[in-house]
């Protein structure tokens, strides 16, 4: 292995410690001692002195305790990602959600309770670190293979009609499958329809791993997610799904669901999500964070109505409009409307127009085979493949992407 001009090896992890313990440093750097790849640089007994040395020793990782003596830890953590590009680990002995969450919101990558074995301290350092982006040439800093770093897609597309019954269930399934199809990146179908989500059944997937899972947890790493996250058997997508029990809908706050799709996010290229009808607080936290919004209308006069409203209260509720497409399902001449007179009454031309086929969607429904699987060469699967290369599209970075993330090991 070649050495760099300070003497390390290229793909080495340089780690700097913050604790105001010192029998807690001592205790990391006993716990990392056979590890070849990771290299502590630095220990910092406090924030003022973690701040400093961050921008003096420009570490990899920084494992940083959330109690520190003069600052605390989450404030410590969001000035140092202001000054360097890095990667903070956050550890306490407390295993609360709400310190989890507090630290996720400022960037950190990884979350650890105290005491820990080296085990798990490896692992969150080495899956904290995939999410660095690649040195450029005579950069320092470690690059994890296959990661998608900040290159990366790391993109959320979300589901959304404001009426019940316009088919986003089916339409989420499908464009989730067509996504991996036409940018062979790795795709997590979500089934945030906490009440009613059926996504499990659409894809013929008997699971009793469920979102739940990710909401109840006390920091998400990879591990978890490889365990939640179903493998699709006729594609390559994963599946999140619905909870098993409708009351626990109640229990996804906005902050719980920001965690759970930081988490998705860091794990795949895409992440397709089904939604509720209803603007619930996730729903509408969904809708915040994603990055493209497909809002799906019908012909119907009722659903055209209600998207128009949803045009009107998205603004006023932090939901930018430049991200949102419009998509007009169940397109067929005998309703009575046309789709032009849909964009000429709500000002939106159409990104994509799905027609309808009954008969395909409910026989796709009943065997649990996405029509875009079974039958792609039909009108429907089409026009799904095209609103897929549009999103691929519309969502590309400006420069070429680095390669897709390294897929989770999914369940069967």
């Amino acid at each position: 292995m070649g050495q760099q001009s300070d003497g390390r090896a290229p793909d080495t992890i340089r780690l700097l410690i913050v604790d105001d313990m010192a029998e807690t440093a001592q205790n990391v750097q006993k716990l990392l001692h056979f590890e070849k790849d990771i290299r502590v640089v630095g220990i910092a007994s406090s924030g003022r002195d973690a701040i400093q040395k961050a921008d003096q020793l420009r570490p990899d990782v920084i494992l940083m305790d959330i109690n520190l003596r003069d600052m605390d830890g989450v404030e410590v953590a969001e000035v140092i990602n202001r000054q360097i590009n890095t990667c903070i680990v956050m550890m306490s002995v407390q295993a609360d959600p709400e310190i989890f969450s507090q630290a996720m919101s400022v960037g950190a990558r990884g979350f650890l309770v105290k005491p820990f074995t080296s085990e798990k301290l490896v692992r969150t350092i080495r899956r904290a670190i995939e999410n660095i982006p690649q040195p450029g040439p005579g950069g320092g800093g470690y690059a994890a293979s296959g990661g998608g770093g900040s290159g990366g897609l790391r993109k959320i597309i979300a589901v959304y009609s404001p009426k019940g019954g316009a088919g986003t269930s089916v339409l989420a399934a499908n464009l989730a499958i067509a996504l991996q199809q036409a940018s062979q990146k790795s795709v997590v179908l979500v089934d945030a329809n906490l009440q009613n989500g059926d996504a499990h059944v659409l894809l013929n997937i008997n699971t009793s791993a469920s979102i739940d899972e990710l909401r109840e947890a006390v920091g998400i790493d990879q591990e978890i997610i490889e365990g939640t996250v179903i493998k699709h058997a006729d594609s390559e997508i994963g599946l999140l799904r619905a909870p098993l029990s409708p009351e626990s809908a109640e229990q996804f706050t906005s902050d719980a669901t920001k965690t759970i799709l930081s988490a998705l996010r860091d794990n795949f290229d895409y992440v397709v999500v089904d939604t509720g009808s209803y603007l619930s607080e996730a729903t509408l936290t969904v809708l915040e964070e994603a990055d493209l919004i497909a809002a799906v209308t019908t012909l119907e006069v009722t659903t055209i109505h209600r998207v128009s409203q949803f045009f009107q209260l998205a603004e006023r509720v932090n939901i930018s409009l430049s991200k949102v497409r419009l998509v007009c399902n169940r397109v067929e001449q005998y309703y009575g409307i046309r789709p032009n007179q849909v964009e000429s009454q709500l000002r939106r031309r159409f990104f994509a127009q799905i027609p309808e086929d009954e008969k395909l969607v409910v026989a796709s429904i009943n065997r649990g085979v996405p029509f875009i699987v079974s039958q792609k060469a039909a009108p429907i699967s089409r026009a799904i493949h095209t609103l897929a290369q549009r999103a691929v599209e519309v969502l590309a970075p400006q420069n070429d992407p680095t390669p897709s993330r390294r897929w989770p090991a999914f369940r069967q």
